[in-house]
């Protein structure tokens, strides 16, 4: 028995000096606290706050591990969801949008960054410090370069919308680190109102910017109607300035909690009631809109992080969160902007929750940071309806540090990896090639029939490894 406490205190040294090096190397190779400070005083420089009328306001409806198929107007037959609906019915829906990564961090990171998760080193999901699995991890080296959240030189789209006059909210949510410099507050956001992380994660308590509001263990049962009411609140303190709002549910994430006024209201279960209250919720943000004359000068979006867990409708794509397959990583996508965005129309081209950076900044008139590679394309047109072609070549897909899949508008590839069968989970299934154009629930694999297409991706894939080993933050050489 000593003799195991001795080996384990050997590779806990190994593993500590192997994380210190780590650390040293991203601290002295890696950071560009410089360019993230000279972007945001050129906005000083270049943007009139004076003038914001022009600005709409902003909102995002962010659910946690909601699937594609988990609201009405994707195809949900045991829930119903008419507040999100008539976001559909007002705007467009995407048919292939998906998150940047099949796990909560690195997608949030990815939606506020416009940057593929990798270039940030979040390639996991980040745990409560202090926490088993926050130890393990740090010893083993899991969390790379001992990361341990959103870095300090990332430039974010309340950063910069806040440049522009913004004021800017956060509701639920964050999971991308519980410390200081990482803490929503530090990263853009005037006002914070949520979780630290998941809510299956321990101590869970919730925020008010940075001191505790409700301690743990939090009511969940309630916590959809304190975020409403937060929301709403925000709305009416801000309503005569350019609002962006970030409304990062905790839900439909297991556990699953519903109030008592939603428990048994739909025929999904637990997780159906949770939807539905989620639904209830975006209704009242839209009330708030309405009563006072904003919705006509304002974009709404409504996603998800990543595809559904336990249970969800991944709307029969093949995976589940946690595999780069359509089911962990194609979420639904709304958008309205009355007046702006064509009423109900359908849009099949690919994208991503990258893209909702540069398109907003756009949108609010700020220029894109020019030292970084922003990986996020401008959908506006796609939006609008001035373009009906992606502005995309290729979509990448990575779980864990490994970039798993790529698309273009035809087809995807898969590289040899983890097998989403449950009797050979453990196992590698070979290289897989899916024709997306003809049926994109990747059941059928067309290396025999299309080698050279394979052949083209494949080579598109280990391109897109090397620019991330060599340029590991996807910074602009001047």
């Amino acid at each position: 028995m000593i003799g195991w406490y001795i080996a384990g205190a050997i590779v806990a040294v190994f593993a500590g000096n192997h994380l210190r090096k780590r650390i040293r190397n991203i601290k002295k190779r890696d950071m560009n606290p410089e360019g993230h400070r000279r972007y945001l005083a050129s906005l000083d420089e270049k943007l009139d706050i004076t003038d914001t009328a022009k600005r709409p306001n902003i909102i995002i409806f962010f659910m946690d591990d909601m699937g594609f198929a988990d609201i009405s107007s994707y195809g949900a037959k045991n829930i119903h969801t008419p507040h999100i609906d008539s976001l559909a019915d007002n705007g467009v829906k995407f048919d292939a949008f998906y998150s940047s990564s099949p796990v909560c961090s690195p997608s949030r990171a990815g939606l506020l960054t416009g940057r593929h998760p990798l270039r940030m080193h979040i390639p996991f999901v980040f745990f409560p410090k202090g926490s088993w699995t926050d130890i393990i991890f740090k010893l083993f080296g899991r969390g790379k370069y001992g990361v341990k959240g959103l870095l300090e030189d990332e430039i974010t789209i309340p950063e910069a919308l806040k440049k522009a006059g913004y004021s800017t909210g956060m509701l639920g949510k964050w999971h991308l680190g519980d410390e200081s410099p990482h803490l929503p507050n530090d990263k853009g956001f005037d006002f914070f109102y949520g979780a630290h992380y998941s809510n299956d994660m321990k101590p869970y308590a919730i925020w008010r910017n940075k001191e505790i509001d409700q301690p743990a263990p939090a009511d969940q049962n309630n916590l959809t109607k304190s975020l409403t009411r937060e929301g709403v609140k925000f709305i009416h303190d801000h309503k005569d300035e350019p609002i962006f709002l970030h409304y990062c549910q905790p839900f439909p994430h297991d556990p699953l909690h519903a109030s008592e006024d939603f428990h048994g209201v739909s025929k999904g279960g637990l997780y159906g009631d949770a939807v539905q209250e989620v639904d209830w919720s975006v209704g009242e943000i839209l009330k708030a809109l309405d009563e006072h004359n904003l919705r006509d000068n304002t974009l709404i979006i409504f996603t998800s992080d990543n595809g559904p867990w336990h249970e969800g409708n991944p709307g029969y794509h093949r995976g589940r969160k946690g595999l780069p397959f359509e089911g962990g990583q194609r979420v639904p996508l709304i958008a309205s902007w009355l007046g702006k965005i064509p009423k109900g129309s359908n849009i099949s081209e690919m994208a991503m929750n990258t893209d909702l950076f540069p398109t907003i900044l756009n949108i609010a008139g700020i220029p894109l940071p020019d030292d970084r590679i922003i990986d996020g394309k401008d959908i506006l047109p796609l939006l609008t309806g001035a373009s009906t072609e992606t502005p995309h070549d290729y979509l990448y897909y990575h779980c864990s540090r490994k970039i798993l899949a790529v698309r273009d508008k035809e087809y995807k590839f898969h590289t040899k990896h983890k097998s989403d069968n449950s009797t050979y989970s453990i196992m590698k299934i070979r290289p897989l090639l899916f024709d997306m154009q003809s049926y994109d629930q990747e059941s059928y694999d067309q290396i025999t029939h299309h080698a050279d297409k394979a052949e083209e991706l494949k080579v598109k894939l280990e391109e897109f490894e090397s620019v991330l080993k060599n340029n590991p933050r996807g910074w602009n050489k001047k």
